[in-house]
């Protein structure tokens, strides 16, 4: 009767599904980088404030070759792991499309003119979705961007090749209302004019370097 009992134990052992090979990954990113900056009153009441924060690709020469491939993409990546993010306090425009105060996700599109624009995806809705910079609806255009801005490629104009991708935005000491955003990689530069709403203090410190 044990006998019996024991294969039936080991039969049924044999059939129960077992759960699929998990594997973890992370940890620290060294190639993190981040680009912020803010305006103020002398009081240090914060007028605006962005900060950008991504994760460095490293460019080959072959890349070059791959702009025109682009053409017609519902999405690529921009930089590498963990998505690229904006926080902004307050309105922003980039390339005179209207952003609002929040915290935003960011990827690329490429018109069939060629012509780029930055996409900008709600965090909070893209993290409900299950959205990770790589996950296939965003690629097929199944899931798509809340906030699309122009921006204009400079194709060769660096004098130096950018061999770890830059992402920042800037701002005109002389008119804090205007910046500019830019990515520079390879020896290239997609870039867009940028105008903070400079209307109305938001009652909070700005942070010191």
């Amino acid at each position: 009767m044990r006998c019996r009992l024991l294969a039936a134990t080991l039969a049924a052992l044999t059939f129960v599904d077992t759960p699929p090979a998990q594997q973890v990954n992370g940890g620290p990113d060294p190639d993190r980088k981040a680009s912020t900056l803010s305006v103020s009153t002398a009081n240090f009441e914060v007028l605006a404030a962005v900060s950008i924060s991504y994760s460095q690709p490293t460019w080959q020469d072959s890349y070059n070759g791959m702009l025109d491939g682009l053409k017609g993409s519902n999405y690529s990546r921009l930089g590498k792991g963990w998505w690229t993010t904006l926080d902004t306090v307050g309105l922003v425009e980039i390339g005179g499309t209207k952003i609002e105060a929040g915290s935003y996700y960011l990827g690329l599109a490429v018109g069939k003119d060629g012509a780029f624009s930055l996409l900008l995806f709600d965090s909070r809705q893209t993290m409900k979705k299950g959205l990770l910079p790589g996950s296939t609806p965003l690629y097929r255009g199944d899931a798509s961007a809340e906030i699309k801005a122009p921006l204009t490629l400079a194709k060769d104009s660096l004098k130096e090749v950018v061999v770890k991708m830059e992402i920042e935005m800037t701002v005109d000491k002389q008119d804090p209302s205007s910046g500019k955003f830019s990515i520079r990689w390879g020896k290239h530069e997609l870039s867009a004019p940028v105008k903070f709403d400079l209307s109305a203090t938001r009652g909070t410190v700005a942070p010191k370097k």
